[in-house]
């Protein structure tokens, strides 16, 4: 990816966990919400692999709703609750099954365990990008190409921030500085913080299979879905979300 503008001075800042910010922080900021593991990774994967949209919801018992509304013929079902394929949906919340031609021009209807939630706690937001390990230089581009200051918001993982998020939180912040001239005011504490912890990870430094939540996926045998999720830079593809709907930028 070029080096084709460099933006102005903006304010970088990351959440490690949703639901802490003020409503000050969502105006005009565009924010960048994340759950590596696995949910923003499997709604890019979504849109990758043909479907029209992506609605996520909350309950799980309001996407089942909603899929009764539009028909079965219309959309796909996904999500998960601790890990685990939400009996009775068509998906589970691995990113290979979001490629496949199940959801090849369907709506697909998504509930997780943290990542939607994520995405409805930012939702008056003025402009909300979807990020991952896979797509982390393109939605920095994107972000930096909006001109605003940036928020990046980690879904976490059980109410705790997560070391999978800040990880990747630190390697978008890594690629805005592709984009755009960073100084130190820019930068708070915990954007510091996860950009360090994405180069000591980078660098084999810091062993990211020991924390929770990668080792309860691997435990649960989504060895392959962790690995995916953190090889960056698969696709250009940058999601957003806006009107309770996810679609290409």
């Amino acid at each position: 990816m070029s080096k084709n503008f460099r933006g102005r001075l903006m304010k970088i800042d990351v959440l490690p966990i949703f639901g802490k910010q003020k409503d000050a922080q969502l105006s005009e900021t565009t924010v960048i919400v994340v759950d590596v593991l696995r949910a923003t990774t499997c709604m890019i994967s979504a849109l990758n692999g043909g479907a029209v949209k992506v609605v996520p919801t909350v309950d799980a018992g309001d996407a089942v709703a909603l899929a009764s509304r539009l028909g079965a013929r219309e959309c796909v079902l996904g999500g998960e609750r601790g890990g685990i394929k939400i009996s009775g949906f068509d998906l589970g919340n691995s990113p290979a099954e979001y490629l496949s031609r199940t959801v090849r021009g369907k709506t697909v209807i998504v509930s997780t365990t943290n990542g939607t939630g994520a995405l409805y706690s930012v939702r008056s937001a003025d402009r909300i990008l979807l990020g991952a390990m896979i797509n982390r230089l393109a939605v920095a581009k994107a972000a930096a190409a909006e001109g605003r200051d940036v928020l990046i918001v980690c879904a976490g993982t059980d109410g705790q921030p997560s070391a999978d998020d800040l990880t990747c939180a630190g390697a978008i912040i890594d690629g805005l500085r592709q984009f755009i001239d960073i100084g130190s005011d820019s930068l708070t504490d915990m954007t510091i913080v996860c950009e360090n912890l994405y180069k000591d990870w980078k660098a084999g430094i810091f062993d990211l299979s020991t924390t929770y939540h990668y080792r309860r996926l691997v435990k649960l045998g989504f060895e392959e879905d962790v690995y995916f999720c953190f090889t960056p830079d698969l696709t250009d593809t940058v999601p957003v979300y806006r009107e309770g709907v996810i679609v290409k930028l």
